[in-house]
């Protein structure tokens, strides 16, 4: 057997399909098949069922997969004993939500571009909810977002905190300052979807303070809503390095609330069973450059 052969057989054992984990390492899905082939011939076991929708693992299959991944680890490990410094290179897609690519993704993207030319990235600017189903099918390499996910899959390491702040239109509020349960019921509320790490920070404190929202806007994009709150449509919360520049303008002014919302945490997540080097090294560079409080100037 080959170690591009385990790889091939490991990739497919982890993603979704087949298809995906082509994807992952670059090849077209016959290539990927005819090495696992390749591989079940050498051992004279069928690795995986390919009777149903989708291939599943058999019970050889099973038996390798952890042997593969040990493997492969150490075949990583002596490259990087006794091997040339090895830069990254290939096709890395990666997941983050809006409020990333608004501030810290072209600092992220520069920083890899000059440590890593060889690289090619593809940044996928989705929901935090979407984003983690990708990332558990192998769609992603890796997913920056709110949370910690609760799947046994997924490994999460948390990178920031982002505070959020209440503003609105000064003519809308009319002389009000602080975020009441009078101000809720009187003034729409403009969110990002439920599945938004916002508006689940969000829900969350409503749940807490017994509050209600009888008036609710949804709109999937940040920018979006703070020209709908500047033009006197709603209240909203923003990022606290959003809100500056817009008080700034005099375009929105800022609310207190009792209690304030909670910090919204953001992390790194992976795979569990994906073992690449790769993935510490671009893990390393998001800590460096992940600073959501400052807006991309372009905004």
């Amino acid at each position: 057997m080959t170690l591009k052969q385990l790889e091939a057989f490991y990739a497919a054992a982890t993603s979704a399909s087949f298809a995906v984990a082509a994807a992952q390492l670059h090849l077209s899905q016959s290539s990927l098949s005819k090495r696992i082939a390749e591989l079940e011939q050498t051992l004279g076991r069928t690795l995986f069922d390919r009777a149903g929708h989708r291939s599943a693992l058999t019970a050889a299959g099973k038996l390798l997969l952890p042997r593969a991944r040990d493997m492969l680890a150490a075949a990583d490990a002596a490259r990087a004993a006794v091997g040339q410094d090895d830069p990254l290179q290939g096709l890395c897609r990666f997941g983050l939500g809006e409020l990333a690519a608004m501030t810290w993704l072209p600092r992220f993207v520069a920083r890899c571009r000059e440590d890593f030319p060889a690289l090619q990235l593809e940044p996928q600017v989705d929901m935090g909810q979407a984003l983690e189903s990708r990332l558990t099918s192998g769609e992603l390499d890796f997913a920056v977002v709110a949370g910690w996910s609760s799947h046994n899959a997924i490994a999460s390491h948390t990178i920031a905190e982002v505070r959020y702040g209440w503003a609105g239109a000064p003519e809308l509020l009319r002389g009000r300052r602080i975020i009441t349960a009078e101000v809720l019921q009187d003034v729409p509320v403009i969110t990002m979807p439920p599945a938004a790490g916002s508006t689940r920070l969000f829900d969350a404190w409503l749940s807490a303070n017994t509050l209600a929202v009888p008036r609710r806007l949804v709109c999937n994009n940040m920018s979006a809503i703070a020209g709908l709150v500047r033009a006197g449509i709603g209240v909203s919360f923003f990022p606290e390095g959003w809100l500056k520049p817009l008080v700034e303008r005099g375009a929105v002014a800022v609310l207190d609330s009792d209690p304030p919302l909670r910090a919204l945490h953001y992390s790194f997540q992976w795979r569990r069973d994906d073992i690449r080097p790769a993935l510490a090294a671009l893990r390393e560079r998001v800590v460096q450059v992940a600073d959501f409080s400052v807006p991309h100037p372009l905004w």
